[in-house]
């Protein structure tokens, strides 16, 4: 039993004792334990029951049914209908990959010795790291030298962590979600002032005005949007007309748990609420930028993935080259010049066991052997410039969102210059510049669950999160989510820079004044992206002066060293 228990619970799961009687019941009940683990979409705080049924009724039905992967054509544009079978096609597989434990427990050496065998024949040797020759250039005396740096945390997980796994953290987790949303609604959104509670609506009224966190949503048989909200106080049903394209607009962009205001009318019948208009937080039309007096610049260098075969060697080894100053033009030494910080936010490593079959495109199958690659390739970095670095999905922390800093024992691997540990997400300063860093896992749940996002375009995702006020709204979708007593998914304070990761793609955008950046990769194309018709924009580094507010990007994928 204790074993059964400590493959959950590695995994931030508690067992419920029904579900543990029924995995006890089996003829084997370690492997069917381990059949669980395998197909999980994700590691929920609670195993129940009905959960574990859910997942022998789908594998059921995968089994009875196998899935045909309609043919892919990269190069031409789908029309409207095709682009949605296309969708549907990126969910299936998302959801196979999402499916996968983070961290697979170790393999039995003697059960497993015929299959070892057979795969020695198959495995690549790994190539130790080659020394990187760069040369000294006289010159260059970059001026960011001449600067110390000034890295304030302002919120972050890390040293806070509150959950027990306890329903009352999920209380309290959803109810700072809602004060906090709420707040920002009654100051800045004059449209909703006027709000009373759900158990305040009297048939008597005609106009009303709510705030309330989405229970539900649905479209009815007559294409209307059914929204179901509730309060402290109790809960009430919204109609979104089909004839009101705006407000079904609107509508399309409500997702389940996020908090919104509403504006509706009591309808005939007194039993719903036609709604008027729909109020998301949002963030003032135009942001004053910060600007500092100190000409320095600061990178973001996301999706390294060290470990995995895809790594792009040549173009990584320009990167540090240009840094140093051993590479580019005029101008692009300048920027090399004045670059004090680099953010690195999440995914430093490949992982281990993250999707399915990784193990084959591994070059490095220890993840600790992958953290100390990377901080020998850190070595080669200008002592300088600080790094931050955040984790992500493929990284050695919790799954679970908000993801504290990494452990001790990562920690140690790197020295020499001055790195800072950060979780994932975290609002933190330069030189009194704003900047919210966060990976990035929920762009794959706004894109799937809001029909006219795409994840290739992932600026647009963010301008959408911002508008929200949130980063990962939705409870049991891609991104695994802690009930912490803090929402610390919540975005309270307007960074001046808002940068993300894991989609593996370049782009530069602004909303209402915010720099938006996602920020590129250092791998190309996997297997799974390849089955998923997505190319990856690799090997690019965006960039943002701190002086001017300016940003920009540096494209080391057609350089080599």
């Amino acid at each position: 039993m204790q074993s059964i228990i400590k493959l959950f619970s590695d995994h931030g799961t508690f067992v419920m004792p029904d579900a543990l009687t029924y995995i006890f019941s089996k003829e084997k009940p370690d492997d069917f334990a381990a059949f669980l683990i395998k197909n999980l979409r994700e590691y929920p705080l609670f195993l129940a029951l009905d959960i574990i049924k859910d997942i022998e009724d789908s594998t059921q039905e995968l089994t009875e049914t196998p899935m045909t992967i309609p043919p892919q054509t990269p190069a031409s544009p789908l029309p409207p209908v095709e682009k949605t079978i296309e969708k549907e096609f990126q969910k299936k597989m998302l959801s196979k990959i999402y499916s996968k434990p983070s961290f697979p427990k170790e393999i039995n050496e003697e059960e497993d010795e015929e299959d070892t065998e057979e795969e020695q024949p198959q495995q690549e040797e790994k190539k130790p790291l080659q020394p990187l020759d760069i040369k000294t250039v006289k010159s260059w005396k970059p001026i960011a030298r001449d600067y110390d740096s000034e890295v304030r945390i302002i919120t972050d997980i890390t040293g806070k962590r509150t959950s027990e796994g306890t329903t009352q953290d999920f209380v309290n987790l959803f109810r700072d979600r809602y004060q906090g949303i709420r707040k920002i609604l009654t100051t800045q959104r004059r449209e909703i002032a006027q709000f009373i509670p759900i158990n305040r609506i009297k048939k008597t009224m005609v106009d009303v005005q709510l705030i309330g966190i989405v229970k539900n949503v649905k479209t009815t048989h007559n294409g209307h949007r059914l929204i179901e909200i509730e309060d402290e106080t109790g809960s009430a049903t919204l109609m979104a007309l089909k004839s009101n394209t705006e407000i079904m607009q609107l509508a399309n962009e409500v997702m389940f748990d996020e908090v919104i205001g509403v504006v509706g009318k009591i309808s005939k019948n007194k039993d719903l609420i036609i709604v008027q208009n729909i109020i998301f937080p949002d963030i003032k039309m135009h942001q004053d930028r910060k600007r500092i007096e100190p000409p320095l610049c600061v990178a973001f260098l996301s999706d390294i993935h060290i470990g995995s075969k895809m790594f792009m060697d040549a173009e990584w080894n320009a990167f540090l080259r240009w840094i140093n100053g051993d590479l580019g033009n005029s101008r692009q030494r300048d920027v090399a010049n004045k670059l004090k910080y680099l953010v690195v936010p999440g995914d430093l490593v490949d992982g281990i066991g993250i999707y399915p079959n990784q193990e084959k495109e591994l070059s490095i199958s220890n993840i600790y052997d992958q953290y100390k690659a990377l901080a020998k390739h850190f070595e080669y970095i200008p002592d300088h410039v600080t790094i931050l670095l955040q984790p992500g999905n493929h990284d050695a922390v919790r799954p679970a969102e908000p993801q504290p800093a990494f452990e001790k024992e990562i920690r140690d691997l790197f020295s020499g210059k001055e790195f800072i540990f950060i979780g994932n997400p975290s609002y933190f300063s330069l030189h009194g510049v704003n900047i919210l860093s966060y990976h990035g896992q929920s762009l794959l749940d706004y894109s799937t669950n809001i029909q006219y996002l795409n994840y290739n375009q992932p600026t647009e995702v963010m301008k959408l999160m911002l508008k929200k006020r949130h980063l990962a709204p939705t409870y049991g979708g891609y991104t695994p989510l802690a009930p912490e007593h803090e929402d610390y998914m919540l975005i309270n304070q307007v960074p001046d820079i808002f940068v993300t990761g894991h989609v593996h793609t370049l782009s530069i955008d602004n909303y209402r004044g915010v720099i938006l950046i996602n920020a590129s990769s250092w791998q190309s194309q996997t297997s799974y992206q390849k089955m998923m018709n997505f190319v990856p924009d690799s090997a690019k580094l965006p960039l943002v002066d701190l002086k001017t507010g300016n940003a920009t990007s540096m494209d080391f994928s057609k350089t080599s060293t």
